[in-house]
């Protein structure tokens, strides 16, 4: 598996989301990043928005509020619905 450990930037400067946490309805509501940085929902959606997270995209859902999910890289080690919870 090629990912950066923890306190190391990847190739491109920027953080990437290792982990996840799930609220009691089984939505994502928490991110790890791979320098340890824990993101709440919002606070992800904010760093999204400025180019500080790869591997991540947002997306207006039904709802017309911002939502996120990972790039499909064709990675499954990079998905979300398969990153280890924290």
């Amino acid at each position: 598996i090629n990912m950066a450990r923890k306190n190391e930037k990847t190739e491109s400067g920027k953080e990437r989301f290792v982990a996840v946490r799930k609220n009691n309805e089984g939505n994502l509501c928490e991110f790890k990043s791979n320098t340890g940085k824990v993101y709440d929902y919002e606070m992800a959606i904010e760093a999204i928005e400025q180019g500080k997270i790869e591997g991540a995209m947002l997306f207006t859902g039904r709802d017309g509020k911002q939502h996120i999910r990972s790039k499909n890289d064709g990675d499954p080690n990079t998905k979300f619905s398969n990153l280890k919870e924290f």
